[in-house]
């Protein structure tokens, strides 16, 4: 898999992981900050995935474009 998508997974993963803490943290700290800065790493994380996921879909049909070419 290409590094970036690994990335953006291993990141929505943890923000996954930790889904059933958020209402504890937001107790403890401002409720703001916690569901801001949860929307954040969500929203960086998916971006990050879907560029790796994108690159490698334009590597793999480059690749099999240029496989079918030959004769």
């Amino acid at each position: 898999m290409h590094s970036s998508a690994s990335v953006g997974e291993a990141g929505l993963i943890a923000a996954f992981a930790v889904i059933g803490r958020l209402g504890g943290w937001a107790a403890d700290y401002e409720t703001i900050l916690v569901y801001l800065a949860f929307f954040l790493w969500m929203s960086i994380a998916g971006r990050v995935f879907c560029w790796g996921a994108d690159t490698l879909i334009a590597e793999f049909r480059k690749k099999s474009n240029t496989a079918g070419d030959r004769r």
